[in-house]
């Protein structure tokens, strides 16, 4: 299904957001590793999330999901034969799920979509196998056999390409006889998903020790059920605000979590710096613009994921916005440097792309000049939501293959059309 964005002149709108996909991704295997039964509100009904109840469920954990509640009850016994689950395009799931296997004195055979098969998994083998896993691979990538029970107490990690490896190290670290202490060996990236994870672990019942460049779990923690609602995605209040930015207008997000680690919840501040007016409401954040943008240079190493709709953004900003410290986005979904790179210059924007940087020359007040686009998603959902955005101004934008972002915001079209960006199947 492909869809063409149809441009919109100011907006003055208010949405509400489904629940952050990030939480639930880690909330998910967490709960079902509880002792105890926990009860989740307003988890978002997307394929990842789904991927991972049914992936989890092929192990015997136990889920009751009913709209957006979701109630996870101990699992009873382990299996004693071969396991087999599928991962499909989720990268967060398949390193936790791929730890939680490791856990298991049975062979659990994990497959995935051919997407994913092309994404490093090769940091995480090496610490799993360091701890006397055994992992079956023909190229350091999923499908993968995995075989547990995990044995020792201290593993090194080198977690610079994904961050995602350490919270899936930490995720099982209660179940080892002794504990465990992870030693990096590489710089982290994307920090603030690692400490989701450790407050969320920590709401559990399980405490981490973080000391120099070691994390460690002491032996003889468990997790204890949580009731718990799940608050907005930030990253998909990127987009929506993304739109005013461009438009002009304004657009008020309910309920923002404003306390939120997850270093795309201040976005925000980047688009203040490019001259949104931002406020405060209570719980309501409300985006004002002129239309007017200014171009910056950005360190985006905390909020990997809202670079593309930055980077959106930045194509009608006056100047040259530079986005910096991104490398390890090479290695996501697609290659959200160059492929980023790619799609935009498609409209007449110039754009240059190096190992760790974006550079977008922004059409500013020329931004009437710049001509229809027809856009690859390269099967990720984030492209397909953040090049939308060059729609806001510029006629005949069509994202290809739109229905990808059903991996995170299956409602994200319908409430593009609520805020005022209209767009049609095509």
């Amino acid at each position: 299904m492909n869809r063409e964005i149809i441009p919109c002149g100011s907006i003055n709108a208010s949405v509400q957001l489904p629940g952050s996909k990030y939480i639930a991704n880690r909330l998910v295997p967490l709960a079902a590793l509880a002792s105890s039964e926990s009860n989740l509100a307003n988890v978002v009904d997307n394929n990842d999330i789904n991927t991972a109840i049914a992936g989890l469920t092929q192990l015997g954990y136990q889920f009751n999901k009913r709209g957006d509640q979701l109630q996870i009850t101990p699992r009873g016994t382990a299996p004693n034969t071969v396991c087999e689950l599928y991962t499909a395009h989720s990268g967060t799931f398949s390193r936790f799920v791929t730890a939680i296997a490791a856990l298991e004195s049975v062979p659990v055979q994990i497959n995935c979509s051919d997407k994913m098969a092309t994404r490093p998994m090769i940091e995480l083998f090496e610490a799993l196998a360091e701890l006397k896993a055994e992992v079956k691979s023909e190229n350091q990538c999923l499908p993968a056999q995995i075989k547990g029970p995990l044995k020792g107490d201290q593993c090194q990690l080198d977690a610079s390409r994904s961050s995602q490896y350490l919270s899936a190290l930490l995720i099982v670290a209660p179940f080892l006889q002794n504990g465990l202490k992870i030693q990096l060996t590489g710089e982290l990236v994307s920090r603030a998903y690692v400490d989701m994870t450790v407050n969320l672990m920590q709401k559990m019942g399980v405490e981490v020790i973080e000391e120099g460049n070691c994390f460690s779990v002491k032996p003889g923690q468990i997790y204890n059920g949580i009731d718990f609602t799940i608050p907005g995605d930030p990253v998909s209040s990127t987009y929506f605000m993304g739109i005013a930015a461009i438009a002009g207008g304004e657009i008020r997000i309910r309920h923002f979590d404003f306390e939120s680690v997850q270093g795309e919840a201040r976005f925000y501040q980047v688009l203040e710096q490019m001259g949104v007016a931002i406020a405060r409401e209570n719980n309501d954040l409300i985006v004002k613009s002129d239309g007017n943008l200014q171009a910056i240079e950005v360190d985006m190493g905390g909020m990997p994921d809202a670079v593309q709709t930055l980077a959106a953004v930045a194509c009608f900003a006056e100047g040259t916005t530079r986005i910096t410290n991104i490398a390890h986005l090479a290695y996501k979904e697609s290659d959200r440097i160059k492929d980023t790179a790619r799609e935009i210059a498609k409209t007449g924007v110039a754009v240059e792309a190096g190992e760790d940087y974006l550079e977008i020359h922004g059409r500013g007040r020329e931004a009437a000049n710049l001509v229809a686009a027809e856009i690859e998603t390269h099967e990720d959902h984030r492209m397909a939501m953040s090049m939308a955005l060059l729609g806001t101004k510029i006629d005949g934008i069509k994202i290809l293959n739109a229905e990808v972002v059903e991996k995170s915001f299956p409602t994200y079209w319908n409430l593009l059309s609520a805020v005022g960006l209209q767009s049609r199947e095509i």
